[in-house]
């Protein structure tokens, strides 16, 4: 999730720039919900592309003049067995929602987060039983076919403006992915090394 508007025309030339740095890897597929003010962003690929796309996210939040100040990752799952998108695709809704700033709720972040994230799993379902052929009309009738299938652009800025440790921002997910794995245990500064009495089962 991103807040402020972004032109998809930027993440179509990094989606192609992606695929071309990186040859032969797995094909990107997703979708971009642009809203007004937010932008709801689903992406299938490998663990490096995402990567690269994280820190495309955090670079702009640092320059001054981006269209993207702050932006939240929900969820990041691995080993999935089927993709649901065919393709990469945005589509910008011209929806507008009163009373953004004011929402409040006593759901818990985390019930918020699954709620979000089953709405965009049951889109991505309706779009795949789509006919390739009529595809396309599906997408730019989303707000009037599927309604309540798009996120709420109330609960996505509640999201991006609270702090929880449910989410992670793209430094936070950089910094962890980034993090050496080799740790040194307190076991392991002792000399002479201990004699382990009993095997492990």
């Amino acid at each position: 999730m991103a807040k402020q508007y972004s032109r998809p025309s930027h993440y179509e030339q990094l989606m192609k720039k992606l695929q071309n740095d990186f040859p032969g890897s797995e094909p990107i597929t997703g979708l971009m919900l642009i809203y007004l003010k937010h932008i709801v962003h689903v992406v299938e690929t490998s663990s490096d592309m995402i990567v690269k796309i994280v820190e495309d996210l955090h670079n702009m939040e640092q320059e001054e003049t981006s269209c993207v100040a702050k932006s939240k990752i929900l969820i990041i799952s691995h080993d999935i067995h089927t993709r649901l998108y065919q393709q990469w695709s945005s589509r910008t809704l011209d929806i507008v929602e009163h009373g953004i700033e004011a929402f409040d709720t006593n759901e818990t972040f985390e019930n918020l987060i699954v709620d979000l994230l089953t709405q965009l799993l049951k889109l991505a379902v309706f779009l795949m039983k789509q006919p390739k052929l009529n595809l396309k009309n599906a997408m730019d009738a989303l707000h009037e076919k599927v309604p309540d299938l798009l996120p709420q652009q109330s609960v996505v800025h509640y999201l991006l403006e609270e702090n929880d440790s449910s989410m992670s921002t793209p430094s936070e997910f950089l910094t962890l992915y980034q993090r050496p794995f080799d740790t040194s245990l307190e076991s392991d500064m002792v000399w002479p090394i201990p004699t382990r009495l009993f095997p492990y089962n």
